[in-house]
């Protein structure tokens, strides 16, 4: 054969060998569309499969109070006694049997209140039945399930939480958990054959699809539940065939892998129930908490078939913008009820009459919110969480919801009282407060500002300003610890210059006036600047700070004489510690905003132990400065307190900064320790002296958390006795002095001699004693 025959076969095969190529070529494309179709259809279900479990995958941390301790012996009215509960969303049953969970049931001297689980220190309770007696006003028997008690908790409230930016509410439910009316009310308003259906309804899609062909587009989706879960879960919202044909697949694929109650569950979890601000309520529990205060579990008929109406529409049946539109829905909800044979028509008539029942949506967005900025930062620290946002923790805090509260409104009263006030300042001043108990550390109260959508600066935490005079305790105590001085040791009040290499250093008094002589309880109760001076430097310098070190500050203090009044900066997170420190009689313990931390499962974490309660002052000095504290409130420029109306002996200490920059005022009893400060963030001169400017927030805010018996009593330590003196002289008190005092010593540094001015054997006469210096004085 020829080459030009044999290239003409050639040809001839491979063209009869290109159509099949082309078709195998075709046929793989088209298979790899398919292929790649079906993965894109599907994808989503995969991707979420093993998320598919008894909670969200997302759930936001939650903050709460302290859990409220209820003891035997506590006074407490009985209206007081039902108010606790009813604060936190218990109802009175009114049928006769057991309880409920989340009722109480009252009679002439006993409560009975059926406890829900909530979250504790130890993790999560159980739901169990809670007996209380009192009697003449007080706790008379405490009952726990049937087992007597001295002690019980009681719900810890919300305080804050802690969202991610999709701002979504999630309470967890499980069906097992929900009362029936709850399920079916649901089931009646969305898909009455979903225990029926594979996940598609076929009557539903007919229905739909005719109303979308007469409309021309798709109005109606003819959507079970489960396929409401998938658009939820994996899909987004739009009206086109693909996403309704890719649901489908889903819904049915969803049907295979799960069991209806699981389906259920989650869907109960997924649905939007509508918007509270800018946070989206999500799922019953959320929707449930926002609109009736109480949890799912706890939902009557009425509130069951007020949300299942609102599934359908919940911006246009808003309980807020519409609540008729919504009352009639709910109306409707209750008459497919009674239609299925779940609720008898006189039942249905009684709720269909019932009113809404809707309280104010409220998710308390900013209460506490300068505090769980704070708590999230310990919990990082101490617990090692590296976030709180949609991880499904549970905080249990330190904080007091009342105390909370009542910070928050008395700081802002006081704040708003000073501002423009100021002979130099203008605009709106900041201010803080911070409440703890001295014995253990607890903080009570945490405010950081005035409004934190306005500033999220924590002056707490972060705000580096001058103490002023409130820094003068310690020189008190250091004083007092180094055996220097007592508190009737005289000091000379007149002008003093004290060099500081080639500094010279002259100190004036607030007033610009020098009174001669003063004890050291003078000084300080009148917050005179020249005589604190000198005890600084007669007790030296090193040791006040050494001594300020041991009471808790740990800014840097430099060792020059302005030391003394507080010429140096400090956080009030600093300044409290010290004040805590001395009303715990000497004790430094550490102070924390978190008790516990549970993971989603209501297991607690374990995390790094609070340091143990240490002795760094004597409890003689401590009890001394507490006495001297106590007079600055009785007689000095604390004396404010009394005026706002707070009549308990409380200790405490007024500070002004230079040029007013700050105002504080510090004080406590044996149970509390509270501060207060205000000024300007960029440090301004403004006059803002801390008797006018901190205190009466101070005293308010004490004044409306004062325990039912009032404050208590320091009691004094074996080391510490009271003697009865001449102010003027220090010496034993005669019948002949005109004035007479009872101070506090040291045992073994307590007065022996009589009064010299007035001692009846006439070694001195009043008219001719001169002016003295004692030993250990400043001068």
């Amino acid at each position: 054969m020829s080459g030009r025959s044999r290239l003409t076969s050639r040809r001839s095969r491979l063209r009869g060998r290109w159509p099949s190529r082309r078709w195998r070529w075709a046929t793989g494309i088209v298979g790899l569309l398919l292929a790649g179709g079906a993965l894109w259809t599907i994808a989503p279900f995969w991707r979420i499969a093993g998320q598919f479990g008894e909670t969200p995958a997302r759930i936001p941390s939650r903050l709460f109070e302290s859990p409220p301790v209820l003891e035997t012996g506590t006074r407490i009215a009985d209206a007081d006694l039902v108010a606790l509960f009813v604060a936190r969303g218990y109802r009175e049953a009114m049928d006769p049997g057991p309880l409920p969970v989340g009722r109480y049931r009252q009679d002439a001297q006993r409560l009975a209140v059926q406890l829900r689980p909530f979250p504790s220190p130890s993790g999560m309770t159980r739901a169990v039945e809670l007996s209380i007696e009192v009697e003449g006003n007080r706790i008379a028997r405490l009952d726990l399930g049937g087992q007597r008690v001295e002690s019980v908790w009681i719900d810890p409230r919300l305080l804050a939480t802690y969202y991610s930016p999709r701002l979504a509410d999630v309470w967890p439910v499980r069906v097992d958990e929900l009362p029936r009316h709850a399920i079916e009310a649901v089931l009646a308003a969305e898909d009455i054959g979903f225990f029926r259906h594979p996940g598609l309804s076929l009557n539903g899609i007919l229905r739909a699809l005719w109303v979308n062909f007469r409309g021309g587009r798709i109005q109606q989706g003819g959507s079970t539940l489960t396929q409401q879960l998938v658009k939820n879960l994996y899909l987004t919202a739009d009206r086109t065939w693909a996403r309704k044909a890719r649901e489908a697949v889903l819904a049915v694929l969803l049907e295979l892998r799960y069991e209806k109650r699981q389906i259920l569950q989650a869907y109960l979890n997924e649905i939007f129930l509508g918007r509270v601000g800018p946070v989206n309520l999500v799922g019953i529990g959320s929707a449930s908490r926002a609109y009736f205060g109480v949890p799912a579990s706890e939902l009557s008929l009425t509130e069951a078939a007020t949300l299942a109406g609102l599934i359908r529409s919940p911006s246009r049946l808003s309980p807020v913008a519409h609540p008729e539109e919504l009352r009639a829905r709910r109306n409707e909800v209750l008459a497919r009820m009674a239609e299925l044979g779940w609720l008898d028509a006189e039942v249905m008539r009684g709720a269909q009459d019932a009113a809404l029942g809707v309280r104010e949506p409220s998710l308390d967005l900013r209460r506490a919110r300068y505090a769980a900025d704070a708590a999230a930062s310990e919990a990082r620290r101490r617990f090692g969480l590296p976030g709180l946002e949609d991880r499904g923790y549970t905080v249990i805090s330190t904080l007091d919801f009342d105390d909370q509260i009542a910070a928050e409104k008395w700081l802002g009263w006081g704040a708003s009282r000073v501002d423009g006030r100021s002979r130099r300042g203008t605009g709106r001043v900041e201010a803080a407060l911070l409440s703890a108990d001295p014995h253990d550390g607890r903080v009570l109260a945490w405010v950081g500002g005035r409004d934190y959508a306005v500033s999220q600066f924590d002056r707490i935490r972060f705000a580096k300003r001058q103490p002023g005079s409130a820094f003068k305790p310690v020189v008190l105590a250091a004083a007092f610890a180094e055996r220097t001085a007592t508190p009737s040791a005289l000091l000379v009040d007149e002008p003093i210059t004290v060099h500081q290499g080639s500094q010279e250093w002259s100190p004036n008094n607030d007033d610009l006036e020098f009174r001669g002589v003063v004890s050291v309880r003078q000084a300080i109760e009148q917050s005179l600047n020249v005589p604190t001076v000198r005890l600084a430097l007669d007790v030296g310098l090193e040791r006040v700070i050494s001594w300020g070190r041991e009471l808790g500050i740990e800014s840097p203090m430099a060792k020059v004489p302005s030391l003394a009044l507080g010429a140096f900066e400090v956080t009030p997170l600093e300044l409290l510690r010290v004040f805590a420190t001395l009303a715990a009689g000497g004790v430094a313990s550490e102070l924390h905003l978190v008790e516990a931390v549970l993971d989603r499962d209501g297991t607690r974490i374990v995390g790094r132990a609070l340091a143990a309660p240490k002795r760094v002052l004597d409890a003689g000095s401590a009890f001394m400065v507490t006495s001297v504290l106590e007079g600055v409130v009785e007689r000095g420029t604390g004396r404010g307190v009394r005026t706002e109306g707070l009549d308990d002996i409380v200790a405490g200490k007024t500070g002004t900064s230079s040029g007013g920059r700050d105002g504080w005022f510090i004080g406590y009893t044996p149970g509390r320790v509270t501060l207060s400060w205000v000024g300007y963030d960029d440090g301004r001169e403004a006059d803002l002296y801390g008797s006018q400017a901190a205190l009466p927030s101070w005293a308010r805010f004490m004044k409306a958390r004062r325990p039912v018996g009032g404050y208590g009593l320091a009691p004094a330590p074996a080391a510490v006795t009271t003697v009865t003196i001449d102010p003027e002289t220090g010496g034993l008190a005669t019948s002949r002095c005109p004035q007479v005092v009872a101070e506090v010593f040291f045992v073994d540094q307590r007065p022996r001699e009589l009064c010299p001015a007035h001692d009846a054997r006439g070694w001195w006469s009043r008219a001719g004693r001169r002016r003295r210096e004692p030993p250990g004085d400043g001068g």
